[in-house]
């Protein structure tokens, strides 16, 4: 097939998502439309935190849309790279000096990992609950998807054996409805930790105006909440 084939299948599958997935394709979408419009305008100098919200909105909805196109390694490895983002987000809306990550007086560039390890701190000791489930997340991805891993290749990779035997390496991850739901809903509680988090700091430490669609936020948790007790009956032994 050619790129453009490739595009095409891929089209047709973010159209299909919502028949074939149903709530936790919509509930990740809404959760990723809440983050893109959580701010309505910034009520200090916040230059850091704005930087690493628009990677965090472009983050979400780029792990959304990997998912739904089939391509869960990637959906897994911008997921992680949105929860750093949104680490850096919480950290830099209160602490709005830029020298933490670069100097505008002398153009010098500040130690990433020194920034990281500022950022998580921080987080750790002031939004203990928030920065556990962040951690929780982060542990996962880094275990089973983050970096090269044979296992993964069960996604794309099949023998068949036999008279007929045949290698198939396909582009797209075999299909797996029931776990791509499980994959969808996590999308969707890592953006509604996020929005959390921001929201929560932004009440305590004022940064923006929140816009009208972070009043979904209850709605969402409770959906969310309500699709991780069908996972778990769908995931119960049949008698």
């Amino acid at each position: 097939m050619s790129i453009e084939e490739f595009s095409h299948i891929e089209h047709q599958m973010v159209l299909g998502a919502e028949e074939r997935y149903g709530d936790f394709f919509t509930n990740a979408r809404d959760v990723s439309l809440l983050l893109s419009n959580i701010m309505t305008w910034p009520t200090k100098d916040c230059d850091i935190f704005i930087r690493f919200l628009s990677q965090m909105k472009k983050g979400h909805t780029l792990c959304l849309m990997s998912l739904v196109r089939q391509h869960r390694i990637q959906a897994k490895m911008v997921l992680r790279y949105f929860l750093e983002s949104t680490v850096h987000a919480a950290y830099s809306l209160v602490h709005v000096d830029t020298t933490n990550y670069f100097d505008t007086t002398d153009g010098k560039k500040h130690d990433p990992q020194k920034a990281s390890k500022a950022a998580y701190a921080w987080l750790g000791q002031h939004f203990k609950a928030q920065s556990d489930e962040i951690k929780r997340m982060k542990d996962l991805i880094n275990e089973q998807t983050a970096h090269a891993n044979v296992y993964n290749s069960f996604h794309n990779f099949e023998f068949v054996g036999g008279e007929n035997a045949a290698i198939y390496t396909s582009y797209f991850d075999f299909d797996d409805d029931h776990w791509l739901k499980v994959d969808l809903w996590e999308c969707g509680q890592a953006g509604l930790v996020a929005a959390d988090l921001i929201l929560a700091i932004r009440k305590q430490y004022g940064g923006f105006i929140p816009s009208r669609a972070a009043d979904k936020l209850p709605e969402l948790i409770e959906t969310s909440n309500r699709l991780l007790d069908l996972l778990g009956e769908q995931a119960k032994p049949q008698p």
